[in-house]
């Protein structure tokens, strides 16, 4: 991997830009509501940072579940429509050119208490199989070019979901992606280095990296290992989620011309932003980028 390799730009915070659109979110399915009940925003919302320059649309599958749904009163039919209509949204915003990703968030997500950003279920490997094998058989299904595999605070949950795409679509393209709040340690306490290890195994793999967490943390990290494949970063704006408000609290931190060069340097060929990150915020890494 040289330095000259082109980088792509991925979206920001899908939450954030229906915000900015006066959208309200939040609930058990977040932004995985307006998917059912108002696809058409999602997919303006979509469209802005593509506007804005994005090379890289992530889905808003990533709150979507059987079990979150079924707590908001959906029927499985309502939850597959939702699911479909994820990919959906992303395609009507897309240029030519632009990568639709369907994001596959983790079991902490359906919980709405922020475990997905400490880890530590305390699930077997078969509950999480359970949990992710038919939304992962309905996304497969609508077929986006890639997939987001993201906010992933334990190796036990990124090991049970790369078995699964093993055995449905070994051949779909992919990254994963962690959440990191102690240099060189995904949330839920493995190594980053057991991460880069184990997702590098994948022929389909076609990057690893942080998302949704604090830029403090990420260079350190990544310079810790020697990554055979090139790094996904994405993180958030730096605030901490409190689920019992369901808000970000805290003044954040910027991404600067030092921390894109240090991951660039580092082998990062994939860069947005998560949760907080608007299409104005994207315009401007798209300059940067």
């Amino acid at each position: 991997m040289t330095t000259d390799e082109p980088v792509l730009l991925i979206d920001g915070g899908l939450s954030t830009a229906l915000e900015n659109r006066g959208v309200q979110v939040g609930g058990v399915l977040w932004t995985g509501e307006l998917l059912l009940t108002n696809p058409d925003i999602v997919a303006d919302a979509h469209r802005d940072f593509v506007e804005a320059g994005a090379d890289v649309l992530i889905t808003g599958s990533y709150q979507l579940s059987f079990e979150g749904g079924e707590r908001a009163g959906w029927s499985d039919d309502d939850t597959i429509r939702a699911l479909q209509n994820s990919t959906t949204a992303a395609r009507l915003a897309a240029a030519e050119g632009t990568l639709v990703a369907a994001s596959v968030g983790p079991y902490g997500a359906a919980q709405s208490d922020g475990s997905e950003f400490r880890g530590g279920y305390g699930v077997t490997s078969a509950t999480l199989r359970d949990f992710h094998a038919r939304r992962l058989d309905v996304l497969l299904a609508t077929e986006p070019d890639l997939l987001a595999i993201e906010t992933q605070p334990e190796l036990q949950e990124i090991d049970v979901i790369l078995t699964l795409l093993a055995e449905r679509a070994p051949e779909m393209p992919f990254w994963v992606s962690s959440t990191v709040d102690t240099v060189g340690r995904i949330a839920g306490g493995a190594p980053w280095s057991d991460v880069v290890a184990r997702v590098a195994e994948s022929d389909a793999s076609l990057a690893v990296g942080i998302n949704c967490s604090s830029v403090e943390f990420i260079t350190d990290t990544l310079r810790s290992v020697e990554s055979p494949i090139p790094y996904v970063v994405y993180p958030n704006h730096g605030m901490d989620w409190d689920a019992s408000t369901e808000s970000w609290l805290g003044d954040g931190h910027d991404i600067t011309d030092e921390h894109l060069s240090a991951w660039i340097d580092s082998g990062a060929r994939l860069i947005g932003g998560c949760c907080g990150f608007g299409a104005r915020d994207i315009s401007d890494l798209r300059q940067r980028v």
